[in-house]
């Protein structure tokens, strides 16, 4: 569900950016395209290490699903889009184009390697060569 929350936020949030701005329908079409390529680049094989940890403890506590090193990562990246978006950015801009694709991008890559999570939940017990696809 976090990933599910998450991407959905971002991608409300990138089509903040791009709306009505016909100019910045590239900026839609890379951020898509980018953020296909970062889940199954980087995003899928975390989903699925965080699924095997959960299968390995029998179950997870709220913040469980995640090594320590993950969620110092996922601070570091929501502090960097807030900084982005408060000291750079803001929506009436030219840079508006580019935050709203890094946002469709990130948003894209979570809803996409979150089907690993969503399969993990539907069948019962999942063996790791049902969580690639």
């Amino acid at each position: 569900m976090m990933w599910l929350i998450g991407a959905s936020i971002l991608l409300v949030r990138g089509a903040g950016y791009l709306h009505d701005r016909s100019w910045h329908s590239w900026a839609l079409g890379l951020g898509l395209a980018l953020g296909a390529i970062k889940a199954r680049v980087l995003l899928d094989r975390v989903a699925r290490t965080a699924v095997m940890r959960v299968l390995a403890r029998g179950k997870a506590g709220f913040l469980g699903f995640f090594s320590v090193r993950s969620w110092m990562l996922i601070a570091v990246m929501m502090g960097g889009g807030i900084a982005l978006r408060r000291l750079v950015v803001h929506p009436g801009v030219v840079g508006a184009g580019i935050m709203g694709a890094i946002y469709i991008g990130v948003g894209t890559a979570l809803l996409i390697a979150d089907r690993i999570f969503w399969r993990a939940v539907i069948e019962p017990i999942p063996d790791a060569g049902n969580l690639v696809a």
